[in-house]
């Protein structure tokens, strides 16, 4: 005798996953796309003393994490 499962039970839980997912990816996405503005302030409130050599390397931490998660977002969910 064989088991038929003819219902998904965790359908809409993974659904709903990879949406958050697809959000987290192009949050990440965009969060390195807009990092060279903010080095661009930076590195300019560096060379005035206002920020830590700390601080900067913190956000090339922040921008290869944001790089790493975000690399594979599409735009419209539908590359994978």
């Amino acid at each position: 005798m064989r088991h038929v499962v003819t219902a998904q039970p965790f359908g809409p839980a993974v659904r709903l996953l990879g949406r958050v997912v697809t959000l987290l990816e192009g949050m990440a996405f965009w969060t390195a796309a807009a990092f060279p503005f903010v080095y661009l302030g930076a590195f300019l409130l560096h060379a005035r003393g206002s920020l830590g050599g700390t601080t900067i390397a913190l956000l090339a931490a922040v921008n290869l994490v944001a790089v790493v998660v975000g690399h594979r977002y599409g735009g419209n969910g539908r590359d994978r």
